[in-house]
């Protein structure tokens, strides 16, 4: 083993192979996505495909793992430029998923009757409600800062964050099996868009979820130390 090689140095080395790894699954998706929906003349319900799938799947995701010190987008930006980077991609994602989610939401009779669409429903509930966290966290207001400190709205940031995320994605893997996808996709071909979506998943958390645990040290230390 070479002088120095440690086994922090081999974590990092196997997380900078899965987000590469990450990445190019994402652009498959993103491809995916955009030619179905053009195939369908990005009507209806591919309209709506296109636009959660892509805010959701591909640009959310993105933004999500925009701080990672492995990313190959964002590892020579300084912290606040990912910081950025973040929000752009969290604000242009979170519409597509609002503008593709309004057709849905005006047919409600039909939509929330499925596990799909109910979870898609709390998703992009959750997007609208993380825009506006996002915009408090980054901007950090005196009104704000009065109700919590910027490390507890850092926290509270990160955590539903990574909690919309997860609806989202749920949404996405519950919509393969929908008559929408079981129509125009072939059906042997779904089962790997389920299993690269639930990878996507997996690889997108890592980063976020480490950032998580550490906020949640560091909160439940200050908390012991106001507690003496």
């Amino acid at each position: 083993m070479p002088e120095g090689y440690t086994g922090a140095t081999a974590w990092v080395q196997i997380q900078s192979i899965l987000n590469s790894i990450n990445h190019m699954l994402i652009f498959l998706v993103a491809a995916f996505f955009f030619v179905l929906a053009r195939s369908l003349d990005f009507k209806d319900t591919a309209m709506h495909m296109f636009m959660t799938g892509t805010g959701f799947h591909v640009l959310i995701a993105q933004a999500m793992m925009s701080h990672s010190k492995v990313n190959p987008l964002t590892r020579w930006l300084s912290h606040r430029n990912k910081a950025r980077f973040h929000a752009i991609l969290q604000i242009v994602g979170g519409t597509m998923v609002l503008l593709g989610s309004l057709g849905k939401f005006s047919n409600k009779d039909i939509h929330f009757n499925t596990w799909h669409g109910r979870v898609g429903g709390a998703a992009a509930f959750g997007c609208a409600a993380s825009i506006v966290g996002g915009f408090v966290n980054y901007f950090q207001p005196k009104f704000a800062l009065k109700v919590m400190p910027p490390s507890e709205l850092r926290f509270r940031h990160n955590l539903f964050g990574l909690l919309t995320f997860s609806l989202g994605m749920g949404a996405i893997y519950l919509g393969y099996y929908s008559k929408f996808f079981t129509k125009f996709v072939d059906n042997d071909f779904i089962p790997g868009m389920m299993a690269i979506t639930a990878l996507v998943y997996v690889l997108t958390i890592i980063a976020p979820v480490s950032s998580l645990l550490t906020k949640l040290k560091y909160r439940s230390k200050r908390k012991a130390e106001q507690a003496q």
